[in-house]
């Protein structure tokens, strides 16, 4: 080790992980539980599912969103370039809005566990396909690993996900 390395903070395995949370109160599912293709394929990336209870969707990290018009996804841009998507149930786009009131503004900065979009779970399940919401991490080559750790009932702010950076 240089002298100057020896002033520097030695790496720790746990240094490239960074955490997920959970957005929503329910249970956690594979995302090839999701009834849509491009989801349960991983087309649009990796990461794992809810099947919601009653409430809002909170941000799972610290970053900067963009809910979308219809207010049924939010997208979020991580200081680590993650970028990462939930989306709220599938077919919901075509609800155009009803059944969800945005709470946060589009382009903010958000921290963890922040309220973001509220949602009428019961309204969503009578119009939409499902609501089973994928979280998904949409860049993964910037991923090495990911650990789903969740697993059954989540309440918003638990673990949900770790991801390991690649270096």
């Amino acid at each position: 080790m240089g002298l100057f390395n020896f002033f520097k903070k030695e790496k720790t395995i746990e240094d490239n992980w960074f955490d997920i949370y959970s957005p929503l109160n329910g249970k956690v599912i594979n995302i090839s539980e999701v009834p849509d293709e491009a989801f349960a394929s991983k087309m649009i990336g990796d990461g794992c599912a809810i099947e919601p209870c009653e409430g809002s969707i909170f941000s799972p990290v610290a970053a900067e969103i963009n809910i979308f018009e219809t207010n049924h996804a939010v997208s979020f841009e991580v200081e680590n370039e993650i970028e990462m998507i939930v989306h709220f149930g599938i077919d919901t786009v075509n609800l155009k809005g009803n059944g969800f009131e945005r709470i946060a503004e589009s382009g903010s900065k958000v921290k963890i566990g922040e309220e973001l979009v509220k949602y009428d779970i019961d309204f969503i399940k009578e119009n939409a396909k499902s609501v089973r919401t994928p979280v998904i991490i949409n860049n993964m080559d910037l991923v090495e690993e990911l650990k789903i750790v969740a697993n059954g009932d989540v309440k918003v702010g638990d673990l949900l996900m770790r991801v390991k950076m690649k270096k």
